[in-house]
């Protein structure tokens, strides 16, 4: 039961055990900010955890390949080098910047290999490890054909003249001088497959014998053989029938000695012009 009473002129309900009614609802607490912040601080010391579990990992990763990576167990005892004919075998250690003692582990398969490459003797290189103490070498050289004049140098290039290096007193390989004319700088794709021949002795004479080659205007290309003091003259079109036709007068000549007779010897056209030398020359 509730009764009402005035109080200083303000209505206030009272009810039946004597306390006041009050017209507001109590507030729960904010259970839902304290959650947040709870799960908030969790994440974070779980995040904290994992990072300096890494931190430990990283720094156990790091103090192990040092370890490895100089302990003895590992070092080289044995380095195999192949391929190389004109490159010694220190030469190639100190382009590749490895050595005996060196830990197997510390070597850097692909920096080796990029090094060797940019030597101007080396065409490709392939590195393998064997561990713990052994280490191979395989590399690919550039071979020399024929010598060009560079300039006021001599340099050494290959069988599609492509300039290798400059010519040193020390390492010199004696090797047919290249001389190309300007109008003829298109026929040179001619001269990988001729040297070929010659190194497969298919022809009567091989690169040995060969003092220089020229190529000139009109298609046609000239060596001259050393030992024979000849000059051959070959037409550049279809030029492998007429080598074929060079081939069959040449053995007749060196099958009748007259070679010491003879000055030079041209192909093309599917005949075979040879001159003979005279008393007063050829």
């Amino acid at each position: 039961m509730s009764v009402a009473k005035l109080n200083n002129s303000r209505l206030t309900l009272v009810r039946g055990n004597g306390k006041k009614a009050s017209n507001r609802r109590r507030k729960k607490p904010d259970r839902q900010s304290s959650e947040v912040f709870i799960s908030l601080f969790k994440k974070i010391c779980v995040s904290g955890m994992c990072l300096l579990l890494l931190a430990f990992v990283g720094v156990g990763c790091l103090a192990g390949y040092r370890w490895v990576t100089s302990h003895s167990y590992f070092a080289l005892k044995d380095i195999s080098v192949t391929g190389n004919n004109r490159l010694s075998y220190g030469e190639i250690l100190d382009i590749a910047g490895i050595g005996l003692n060196r830990n197997s582990l510390s070597v850097n398969i692909g920096e080796v290999e990029r090094k060797l490459s940019e030597s101007p003797w080396i065409e490709s290189a392939a590195i393998k490890r064997e561990l713990p103490r052994k280490l191979y070498v395989h590399i690919k050289e550039r071979t020399p054909e024929f010598m060009v004049r560079q300039g006021q140098n001599l340099w050494y290039c290959d069988a599609e003249g492509e300039l290798i290096s400059p010519v040193e007193p020390g390492k010199f390989s004696s090797l047919p001088y290249l001389d190309i004319d300007s109008e003829a700088m298109e026929q040179t794709d001619i001269l990988k497959d001729f040297m070929t021949r010659l190194d497969r002795r298919t022809l009567p004479f091989d690169p040995g014998q060969i003092a220089w080659i020229k190529l000139r205007g009109g298609n046609r290309m000239e060596f001259f053989i050393d030992r024979l003091g000849l000059t051959v003259e070959l037409g550049l079109k279809n030029w492998q029938k007429q080598l074929s036709h060079l081939n069959v007068v040449w053995r007749d000549l060196q099958k009748r000695g007259e070679f010491r007779n003879i000055a030079a010897i041209s192909a093309g056209e599917g005949r075979v012009w040879v001159e003979k030398k005279t008393s007063g020359g050829s």
